[in-house]
């Protein structure tokens, strides 16, 4: 009977113990997350400052022990960097807002640079008939 007991009482200590272990993966997946973008930007040869502005969101120290990891990494194993293909130019305003201006006004279809000029280029053309 005091086993049984004794039994009753560890369960809810053991089913306890086991939501502390999934509440830190949660609290440690941003952190996780900030050393995975390190690593990457210094795999991809970029500075950390780009690091730090391109993800303003995420810790600069996250970062910062991912960029430095994978550096001793690349030294240690004399990997090269892997450039990233070229940026494409944004505004200011569509780093702010990426998802309002990458979209047209139904959503149906992406909007593009060369889809905007094509249809100005298009209106300001003056009409002529070949004879």
């Amino acid at each position: 009977m005091q086993t049984l007991c004794k039994l009753m009482l560890a369960l809810p200590l053991v089913l306890a113990l086991q939501g502390c272990d999934q509440i830190n993966q949660a609290l440690n997946k941003q952190q996780a997350n900030g050393k995975a973008i390190g690593a990457a930007c210094r795999h991809s040869g970029r500075a950390l400052e780009d690091c730090y502005r391109r993800n303003p969101k995420i810790a600069k120290a996250d970062i910062y022990a991912g960029w430095r990891e994978m550096n001793e990494y690349m030294v240690s194993k004399k990997i090269d960097i892997v450039p990233p293909p070229p940026d494409a130019q944004m505004s200011k305003q569509d780093v702010d807002a990426p998802a309002a201006s990458s979209f047209s006004e139904h959503g149906a279809e992406p909007k593009t640079e060369a889809k905007d000029a094509a249809a100005h280029d298009a209106k300001a053309a003056p009409k002529t008939e070949a004879h």
